[in-house]
């Protein structure tokens, strides 16, 4: 099965004492198909950033995502007008949620942990990953 990745699973599943890391280890390594919007990746370098990882450690670990055999990795230019379109009445802080769910809704499956994208997508029908979140 095939799923858009969320940025915030590829951070918990880098950070080994995080809240997440086992649920995310398990939802990355249970995909055979890894979707990857360009967009996810500049957000979780970001966020790498924002966690103190050095340069190199943080080049390593895209490095792993964009290399794995089962990334396939999205041009969401694409996507980014549908991504307006998603955001009705919300912030342009939603904006990237939005594109990321326009992703989600054609493929199906969206992996996430954060709790405001996941109602977003279930209002859509996606299906999510983990089913439930503890």
């Amino acid at each position: 099965m095939g799923a858009v990745i969320d940025s915030n699973v590829f951070i918990y599943a880098a950070v080994e004492d995080s809240e997440y890391h086992e649920s995310a280890m398990e939802a990355i390594h249970s995909l055979d198909r890894w979707i990857v919007p360009t967009i996810v990746v500049y957000e979780t370098t970001w966020n790498f950033r924002k966690l103190g990882f050095g340069t190199e450690e943080a080049r390593e670990l895209v490095e792993q995502i964009l290399f794995d055999p089962r990334t396939s990795l999205v041009d969401d230019r694409l996507y980014l007008l549908k991504g307006f379109e998603l955001l009705q009445n919300l912030s342009l802080t939603h904006y990237i949620d939005s594109v990321i769910l326009a992703i989600a809704k054609e493929v199906g499956t969206l992996v996430t942990y954060d709790k405001k994208l996941r109602n977003r997508a279930a209002k859509l029908g996606i299906k999510l990953l983990p089913e439930v979140l503890e």
